[in-house]
């Protein structure tokens, strides 16, 4: 998959139209650069695209499988897919001429055999984003651990009474705290 050259149908970002545009890709309220208590409606609202909502979810639902049928979630080699996933994540971020993202773990770079492997595969990607990020105006509101969705936390993370499990989750939180702070995250969510 190359997701590197325009995913998307348009390539100009969306504009504030006001209430009466009749362009479909605008915003008709928000308008970013309006002054509100002297200051601008962007710096009172931190917007974020949500990287698991937008990117990562495959729009299953509890009456049938995989909705998405996106290209970044199918494919032999997993880092290529989180490369190709990162970059039509900052395309969209682009087009959309939002402030901030945010992300989990899991949401932007492939789990691996060994907690090891996994560190490895995120380190490369925050090193992908470092790149995009210098390039784009956009930049990380927050990042934390997803100690939810794999198998291994079904009886808790941090709370877990397997201390295997326990110590896997505190290197998975270190980690993903550790490139929220490298690429700058405002936050982390804990």
């Amino acid at each position: 998959m190359n997701a590197s050259t325009n995913f998307f149908a348009t390539t100009a970002p969306v504009t504030y139209g006001g209430p009466e545009t009749d362009k479909p890709l605008a915003f008709c309220w928000y308008d970013k650069d309006r002054i509100v208590r002297g200051r601008r409606l962007e710096d009172h609202l931190r917007f974020a695209v949500c990287y698991w909502h937008s990117f990562g979810w495959i729009g299953s639902d509890p009456f049938g499988g995989e909705t998405f049928l996106r290209p970044w979630h199918h494919g032999d080699d997993p880092m290529a897919l989180a490369r190709a996933k990162a970059d039509v994540a900052f395309e969209m971020f682009r087009l959309l001429d939002v402030p901030f993202f945010t992300f989990h773990d899991a949401d932007v770079a492939p789990e691996g055999r060994s907690l090891a492997e996994s560190v490895k595969n995120l380190n490369a990607i925050a090193d992908l984003f470092e790149q995009k990020m210098s390039a784009a105006k956009v930049r990380l509101l927050w990042g934390t651990a997803n100690l939810f969705s794999h198998r291994r936390y079904m009886a808790g993370a941090a709370t877990n009474p397997d201390p295997e499990v326990f110590v896997y989750a505190a290197g998975q939180v270190r980690a993903a705290l550790e490139v929220t702070h490298r690429l700058g995250g405002q936050n982390y969510v804990l």
